[in-house]
């Protein structure tokens, strides 16, 4: 019999379908009953919604209070923060919309090769190209008679070389991972002392990768540093704040807009403002 736990009592906000689909983690399935099969945290599961119940299978009520509490954020009150966005119009559109968005707690390092592959990107290809380097790199799971694979550490790659990576077919994004690798399996960026920066200094760390730009470094401090204020620039958020809050940007930046306009809710912000303009523009799904 198959393993699995339910976790009650969240209703409206998680809905798998939001979480999976914002554009920002990769490694997910929707299977053909709705449900969805993720790779996170060196485990396989499943996860569905039965009225106001979550179901979680291929894991247990232990490694929820373990593991995936923590990884679906489910300490954070996120009605309280609709609620605080919602005093502006724009917003209270938006997490109507995607209001079961939950942002994932992820792993640093998968974040980081993750989203330098998803630069310039849509959102099929990030997925192959990221899980044609796990199943070369990462180590075998098998679940409900399918073939997973984890997430590669940084030790497994220490050796890999650019020619090493051509079966990727990620293009120019090889010498980035590269880069990336060297730089974290070395001493120039140490991933260890990220807790202890602030985040304008994690950013400089970040962005001493070939490849990571500060659109990047944004996404991987936002998913995988927990760095909830950053406010990731792509060209779906540039439609959006452009269209939507012409009238109050004025000679602000972007990103001086959105600090002042929503200061530490500014990447919950994002992430509703960005599913909600992807999802209804011709051509979505990309992660520009």
């Amino acid at each position: 019999m198959e393993k699995y736990a339910v976790i009650k009592g969240y209703n409206t906000e998680f809905e798998p379908k939001h979480i999976f689909e914002c554009g920002q983690c990769f490694r997910f399935r929707k299977e053909t009953d709705e449900s969805y099969t993720i790779v996170a945290k060196n485990r396989v599961i499943n996860i569905s919604k039965s009225g106001q119940d979550i179901i979680l299978k291929n894991t247990t009520d232990e490694e929820v209070a373990d593991i995936w509490y923590d990884y679906f954020d489910l300490g954070t009150d996120y009605a309280k923060i609709k609620e605080q966005l919602s005093v502006d119009v724009h917003l209270k559109n938006s997490t109507a919309f995607g209001g079961g968005i939950r942002l994932l707690n992820q792993d640093l390092w998968e974040c980081i090769i993750s989203f330098i592959i998803s630069a310039n990107n849509n959102i099929p290809r990030i997925q192959g190209i990221v899980e044609r380097f796990c199943k070369e790199y990462g180590v075998k799971i098998s679940y409900n008679n399918n073939i997973y694979h984890t997430f590669p550490t940084v030790d497994k790659l220490a050796d890999v070389k650019k020619e090493d990576l051509s079966f990727l077919r990620a293009g120019y994004r090889d010498a980035y991972l590269i880069d990336a690798i060297n730089k974290v399996s070395g001493t120039e960026v140490n991933l260890e002392k990220f807790k202890d920066y602030t985040t304008e200094e994690a950013r400089r760390e970040l962005l001493k990768i070939k490849g990571i730009g500060n659109k990047v470094a944004d996404c991987i401090l936002l998913f995988g540093d927990r760095r909830r204020e950053t406010f990731p620039v792509d060209v779906w958020v540039k439609r959006s704040v452009s269209e939507l809050y012409k009238d109050e940007i004025k000679d602000l930046s972007i990103h001086e807009f959105a600090n002042k306009k929503f200061s530490y809710l500014a990447g919950y912000a994002q992430q509703y403002l960005f599913y909600y303009m992807r999802e209804n523009s011709a051509g979505g799904k990309t992660n520009g």
